[in-house]
């Protein structure tokens, strides 16, 4: 199991990282067969899973949860993220992952991005998988919008809560 404590506000994201270290059965990570999606209806529009391929490095979306949808008016499945139609948000997502294959722990961090002229501000807690234990395989990403600002209304942003 996990040993990481990590800083994480939403009630469901905590849950849902509780969840995930029970998965682990004392491994580095849940294999994707571990993980039952009617365990987590609380929060199963809000889920990304994303497969990892090796050689080179990329990343499938296999699931975009249908509330995520929703806000970003498209619909991610069955693409990768380098489609990912804006490329700052495609960016720092792609640089995410790649983070997340070379640390080797899950992370919750705090963001923003611009949707439709506003800026909404996230908690997203990334989790790794892995089907040998050893080797990521997949990427799940759970994802609530916080609320919103409209930008033309809004000051110059701050800097990040938790800055990358």
């Amino acid at each position: 199991m996990q040993s990481t404590e990590l800083a994480i506000r939403h009630p469901h994201l905590q849950r849902m990282y509780r969840y995930w270290q029970e998965r682990c059965r004392g491994r580095p990570f849940p294999a994707r067969c571990d993980i039952d999606p009617l365990d987590f209806k609380y929060v199963l529009g809000n889920v990304m899973l994303l497969e990892v391929q090796y050689d080179p490095v990329r990343f499938f979306v296999r699931v975009h949860g249908s509330h995520m949808v929703e806000r970003a008016r498209y619909d991610m499945t069955g693409k990768t993220i380098d489609q990912l139609p804006s490329s700052q948000y495609r960016d720092y997502v792609r640089d995410r992952c790649q983070r997340l294959l070379v640390e080797r722990k899950p992370a919750a961090l705090l963001n923003e991005r611009i949707l439709d002229e506003r800026m909404w501000r996230y908690e997203v807690l990334w989790l790794p998988l892995s089907d040998d234990g050893d080797r990521i395989d997949r990427l799940m990403a759970v994802l609530i919008y916080e609320d919103q600002i409209n930008v033309r209304e809004a000051a110059p942003p701050a800097a990040p809560a938790f800055a990358e």
